[in-house]
């Protein structure tokens, strides 16, 4: 399981967007599928330069693989996997945490995110 900090940084290092989050995330549920930007376009009701920034970013990341049969999940790593695992289960349980994250700069809300996971008395 990685240590908070390394999913926090994962998170702000990798996701430019929370649309970018949501292709992941699409992606990984339909794993079966290559998917071209069109499909994705009408599938999420997003538009073509916010489609095309997301896969060229994920691809970057190693979280995708995309040809010319369209892109598919397929993290280059199984760390890469793990983090990707962490990722939908705590913005499943912590959406606006998780955009917060992704909305900061950088390190600016690393600390916050940290310290989301204490307990009062940890303080």
């Amino acid at each position: 399981m990685p240590e908070h900090a390394d999913l926090a940084t994962f998170i702000s290092d990798n996701f430019r967007s929370v649309w970018t989050l949501e292709i992941l995330l699409f992606l990984k549920d339909h794993a079966a599928t290559a998917w071209q930007n069109e499909p994705l376009i009408q599938a999420l009701r997003a538009s073509d330069a916010i489609v095309s920034t997301s896969v060229e970013n994920l691809l970057a990341a190693g979280l995708i693989l995309a040809d010319k049969g369209g892109a598919q999940y397929s993290p280059a790593t199984e760390d890469l996997e793990e983090l990707v695992e962490e990722t939908h289960r705590l913005y499943a349980r912590k959406p606006d945490a998780v955009r917060r994250l992704i909305a900061s700069p950088s390190g600016s809300s690393l600390s916050a995110f940290v310290d989301s996971f204490r307990f009062r008395s940890d303080k």
